[in-house]
């Protein structure tokens, strides 16, 4: 775990998450599509993206949610990875050469199947650009419900 990002969870509404800070260069995107298997040369073509809709090469954008989960997971100390939930939209790609930045506000402490969770929206850029919309819910440390 990340130690400059652990925090406790269970946060009051409000309270901003840490910053997690990742460059994606095409080696970054080169290696993420060896370990997925995706070439789809959209990621991997220089010359190929070239000529596609964003004039160059993107990350795959599982790498970004990546991203996401480790930021959740330092945060709040595994337990995303044990019993988190998360609903995302990609609205913007990331290209070769940007800096992700992900970071998150808790929205509110709500209630899962009895489980006292911290909603929080998540805030993921890069470049200046937003490139994720969405919210994750993750068990809190504590219970206040």
């Amino acid at each position: 775990m990340n130690a400059d990002l652990a925090s406790s969870a269970a946060a009051e509404a409000g309270a901003s998450l840490p910053v997690l800070v990742r460059h994606v260069d095409q080696a970054t995107i080169d290696a993420y599509a060896k370990a997925s298997g995706d070439f789809n040369p959209i990621h991997v073509d220089p010359v190929y993206a070239r000529s596609g809709p964003f004039g160059r090469t993107i990350a795959h954008g599982l790498l970004t949610l990546a991203y996401v989960a480790e930021m959740l997971n330092a945060w709040s100390g595994g337990t995303f990875d044990e019993a988190g939930e998360i609903d995302v939209a990609f609205i913007g790609p990331v290209y070769a050469g940007d800096t992700v930045e992900v970071t998150g506000i808790v929205e509110a402490l709500t209630e899962r199947d009895g489980v006292a969770c911290d909603r929080v929206k998540l805030l993921v850029s890069a470049g200046g650009r937003q490139i994720l919309a969405g919210h994750a819910i993750l068990p809190a440390r504590n219970t206040r419900i």
